[in-house]
């Protein structure tokens, strides 16, 4: 088998459109472009790399009324939504729910793609909360707010409810009385 005409070093096992020969899965990996490789059996769309969507630090949130706020807001979103569905909200579904939000804020996605009806119905419900809470903020802002958010769940969590159990003692208080509701 010839060398890969990329990297001029391994084996090439796959044919490339873009080197025009046969590559190596480790430069198919590195070459492609989504408009010439949409075809390719080998091409997979890039993974999405939350944890560099820009951020507040926790300091600036918590020495910023301001930010604290749209913070509350959000946390007050999740907790409402979580009472909804019987405390069944865990901290894996608002780290979902706080990604699909920052491909709508962040990524710009026109159509959210979630093919869980649950996790659907919590983006909908937060960002109803985002939408009538948060108006007339930067979406920057906002975007490294709910980064921000993403962060610390992922770092509270370590069997499922910590962040969740978490909110519902500090944010859940307050939540807005006339907050929507799921029908």
């Amino acid at each position: 088998m010839a060398k890969c005409p990329v990297c001029n070093s391994r084996k090439g096992k796959r044919q490339c459109v873009i080197a025009n020969g046969l590559v190596c899965s480790q430069c198919c990996g590195t070459t492609r472009k989504e408009d010439l490789c949409l075809d390719c059996s080998y091409y997979q769309k890039p993974k999405r790399k939350y944890n560099e969507v820009p951020s507040f630090t926790t300091q600036q949130i918590h020495e910023s009324a301001e930010l604290t706020g749209y913070s509350n807001a959000v946390e007050g979103a999740f907790c409402a939504y979580d009472m909804e569905n019987n405390k069944t909200l865990n901290d894996a579904d608002a780290i979902k729910i706080l990604e699909l939000l920052i491909d709508k804020y962040h990524f710009k996605d026109t159509q959210i793609n979630c093919d869980n009806p649950f996790l659907l119905a919590g983006f909908d419900f937060v960002d109803a909360v985002i939408s009538k809470d948060v108006i007339g903020v930067d979406e920057l802002v906002l975007v490294k707010v709910l980064s921000i958010l993403h962060a610390v769940v992922k770092r509270l969590s370590k069997t499922g409810k910590e962040y969740m159990n978490i909110i519902h003692t500090y944010a859940g208080q307050n939540i807005d009385a006339d907050m929507p509701v799921l029908s």
